[in-house]
């Protein structure tokens, strides 16, 4: 699944075309509509104002107050191309031509993602916790959140009420950076764990946008193109293969229903 880095990855390749014009729309997914105040094809002559993410949500701004949110779900792509080009892909579901003699296409193979198209997006963002790359997520934050929870700390990372963005690749890898089991009891943490935690998480994400994101099977950029983060994880996805730091073997455990990788050596 597309987490912050690979949504915010897309954001900032999509960013370019701001100020672009929506002179076509094709919908040939009706069903992967969420919500809907007003009609896609009513977004047809409007300007694009902004692009934003918020937790693993992209955020396209119309004019007049026009809101089109994407989620990617697990197999989710949203990228830009010319519009001298054929659309090859399988499963595209919504194609938006720019007069910028580009256009934007949204595609999900699985179907686990969706689009809303909003009048204001307050709504479907107010459930969303803070987001660990701004200013509100501090140690303290974090501390206050983990405060007398029994919840394995992953599980925690994971509740997107409570931190918006996070899933399982970054999880993994943060508490690999911390050095913390992830089935320790949130409410079990000391402080200075979770202010080492607290950098980790921002560590990771961070350099994981630099990388692009992270490409297994489905992810690609805003270009189309593979990210390059996956050349760079520590714990995630390398079960059986030898720790980086002390060449343990990375182990793995189910907690609430997700694969967890670790190190049973570096990590307590």
């Amino acid at each position: 699944m597309p987490e912050l880095p690979e949504v915010e990855t897309i954001c900032r390749n999509i960013a370019v075309c701001t100020g672009a014009r929506l002179i076509d729309v094709d919908l040939r997914r009706p069903d992967m509509i969420r919500q809907a105040d007003y009609d896609v094809h009513d977004l047809i002559g409007l300007d694009l104002c902004a692009v934003r993410r918020r937790g693993k949500y992209l955020h396209l701004c119309w004019e007049d107050d026009h809101h089109l949110i994407f989620h990617l779900g697990m197999s989710g792509r949203f990228y830009k191309q010319e519009r001298a080009l054929a659309i090859t892909e399988d499963h595209v579901h919504l194609v938006m031509d720019l007069d910028t003699e580009e256009r934007l296409l949204y595609l999900d193979p699985r179907r686990f993602g969706g689009i809303w198209l909003l009048s204001s997006p307050g709504q479907l963002f107010a459930r969303l916790g803070v987001e660990p790359l701004s200013e509100d997520f501090t140690a303290e934050y974090l501390q206050h959140v983990c405060r007398k929870r029994k919840t394995a700390i992953k599980n925690l990372l994971l509740n997107q009420q409570l931190i918006a963005g996070i899933g399982n690749i970054y999880a993994d890898e943060a508490l690999f950076g911390a050095g913390l089991r992830p089935d320790r009891p949130a409410g079990e943490l000391s402080g200075q764990e979770i202010g080492r935690l607290q950098a980790a998480i921002v560590e990771v994400l961070r350099r994981s946008i630099e990388n692009h994101g992270t490409s297994f099977r489905d992810y690609r950029d805003g270009l189309n193109q593979q990210g390059e983060n996956q050349f760079y994880l520590a714990v995630y996805g390398r079960e059986g293969k030898a720790c980086r730091c002390c060449g343990q073997d990375i182990n793995k455990m189910v907690l609430g229903g997700r694969g967890t990788h670790y190190c049973p050596q570096c990590q307590v």
